[in-house]
């Protein structure tokens, strides 16, 4: 030991030693002096002096927690925890000395972990992966002195960097406590319980670091401005939000702030009766609104977050940055957007090759691949579903890795299998409105009407910012009754000129109804966006819907005035 106050403590279960290793050697790699006893052998009163003795000196306590120590019920790093907490009775509530890190999908919620634990932001290095960002994070914790407080200024860092403790660790989200002023013990219990839900919503997303509710209750009655509370929690987005009442009637404000730049990137107003009989069901309500319109890969914070990582190339990002980048995807649907996607998540996975959620993804746009069409790669739907396999083999509670499986399944026509994955992946997280719009499209194209279009109206009241996606599942419920009008008025709603098929949608509606002026612009549209359509069309719309839909289509292409090619042979029913 070279300087007893300037070292990490790594605890781990022995099962993780060589996982442990890997991230002492990387912390080690940089300078850092690491505590570290590799031996299975524990134990005798002179070892167990000399832990106790280290973890009553380290100056950063790192405990490991994983599938292995959720699964032991006892082990001597639980007695290394314990004495972690036990001295941390003597410390300021925001002194940094515990920094636990997950090494795999435990959940943070659910994992056998002291309480203490939980008050503490979480890291995830999937197999222990020491990345830049994490080793510069320790060692300016290593350099700290002393708390910071609610109102002091934070140490020097880089410009716009937000906190020096966690502003390399990610893009980590805090939720103020909402504020109520007046007179009613029920609407002060709502606004603090309305926020503990959205944090909770939020921690469904396995992409978004929040941080844990302790950390910001100080700020419950603060004035503080929301740039300053960011760069004291180490927080790039801050949530507030503000209760007022005017008889029954309930007013809800929340706004969105990047503490970094203080843009306002989102602010909504949500106003409803106020029952206190009926409490329960207005918080699930307004929380998974808000939850969804900021939290799923639609929604304000993945638009936010991959765009500020998009520009990097794929060596120079992180493996969580890669996950994000592959959002950028989303909202674009390109096939030079996929390219770029599906290569940060290859180079995140040659890094970290147990991160569940670039598996997940990975399938998601190798699964798009075949389903749009692109076929960039041969291989995309072999891809897509052994991906999927290793995301949910990986993260089982990950419901992006479910939601992916479903895809694979579904264009490997086994649909009780994609049945099973979407249901799974909903009941997972409720509140991620992109994955019920998706999962029901799929759900309604393979029969289960009334449940896939339940899924996909509940997404567009989730977050009324939706993309214009979300109404082909309508388009194709009334298109196949031949209620060719309302799918016009259907397809018309969807306004994503960018994406082939609201164009085929429109040229096919048009020409069954007679249209034959404005299905010709229709089909005009469409060629400009794909020349090769009236070639490729029938083998690219087959992998979606059965045969007799393709047909219904292909009739409506060619009242169009499309030259659309005969079937060559008869394609499997779903």
């Amino acid at each position: 030991m070279t300087d007893r106050g300037k070292a990490v403590f790594l605890s781990y279960a022995s099962q993780d030693v060589e996982v442990a290793q890997q991230l002492c050697n990387g912390l080690r790699a940089t300078g850092i002096e690491v505590w570290f006893d590799r031996s299975e052998l524990r134990g005798g009163d002179a070892w167990d002096a000399a832990i106790r003795k280290q973890v009553k000196d380290c100056t950063l306590f790192i405990p490991l927690i994983s599938a292995s120590t959720d699964a032991r019920s006892e082990g001597y790093f639980r007695r290394e925890w314990n004495l972690a907490v036990t001295r941390m009775l003597d410390m300021a509530e925001d002194q940094p000395f515990l920094l636990p890190v997950a090494i795999d999908e435990t959940s943070e919620t659910k994992a056998r972990v002291p309480d203490r634990f939980r008050e503490r932001q979480w890291t995830r290095l999937p197999g222990g992966v020491a990345c830049a960002e994490f080793a510069a994070r320790v060692a300016r914790l290593l350099e700290v002195d002393r708390a910071i407080g609610a109102t002091a200024q934070p140490p020097a860092g880089p410009a716009d960097s937000g906190s020096p403790a966690l502003a390399d660790d990610g893009f980590w989200i805090a939720v103020l406590p909402f504020k109520y002023v007046g007179g009613s013990a029920d609407l002060k219990a709502f606004a603090e319980a309305l926020s503990d839900e959205i944090v909770t919503g939020l921690s469904r997303f396995s992409y978004l670091r929040v941080i844990a509710r302790g950390s910001v209750s100080r700020y419950a009655a603060a004035a503080t401005d929301v740039r300053t509370i960011g760069r004291a929690l180490g927080a790039r987005y801050v949530m507030e939000g503000g209760l007022r009442q005017a008889g029954v009637k309930l007013r809800l404000t929340v706004q969105l702030v990047d503490a970094v730049s203080g843009a306002h990137l989102w602010a909504d107003n949500y106003e409803r009766t106020f029952n206190p009989d009926l409490v329960f069901d207005l918080q699930d309500d307004l929380a998974a609104r808000i939850v969804s319109t900021v939290a799923d890969v639609q929604g304000v914070l993945p638009r936010s977050m991959s765009e500020i990582v998009r520009s990097r190339s794929p060596e120079e990002l992180s493996p969580y940055e890669s996950v994000l980048r592959s959002f950028c995807y989303v909202s674009r649907a390109t096939p030079g957007e996929l390219a770029a996607a599906r290569a940060g998540l290859e180079s995140a996975l040659h890094k970290a090759p147990s991160y569940g959620d670039a598996w997940a993804m990975l399938s998601s746009l190798c699964g798009q691949d075949y389903g749009q069409g692109f076929d960039l790669r041969d291989d995309s739907l072999a891809s897509a579903l052994t991906a999927a396999q290793r995301a949910v083999e990986i993260a089982p509670s990950n419901s992006m890795a479910h939601a992916s499986l479903a895809q694979a399944l579904f264009f490997q026509k086994e649909t009780q299998g994609c049945r099973n994955a979407a249901e799974r992946a909903i009941a997972l997280n409720p509140m991620d409105g992109n994955s019920s719009a998706f999962l029901g499209e799929l759900l309604t194209y393979l029969g289960d009407r009334e449940r896939g279009l339940a899924l996909a109206g509940r997404a567009k009241q989730l977050n009324p910012h939706f993309p214009g996606w979300y109404w082909y599942a309508d388009f194709y419920d009334a298109y196949r009754r031949g209620d060719y009008r309302s799918a016009l008025d259907l397809a018309l709603k969807v306004n994503l000129p960018g994406h082939w098929f609201m164009h085929a949608a429109r040229s096919a509606a048009h020409g069954q109804l007679g249209e034959l002026a404005a299905a010709a612009r229709a089909v005009q549209d469409l060629l400009k966006v794909r020349p090769d359509f009236t070639t490729t069309a029938r083998k690219h719309i087959e992998r979606w819907w059965n045969s007799e839909y393709v047909e219904q289509l292909v009739e409506g292409w060619r009242k169009a005035g499309l030259q659309m090619p005969a079937a060559t042979a008869t394609v499997s029913r779903m």
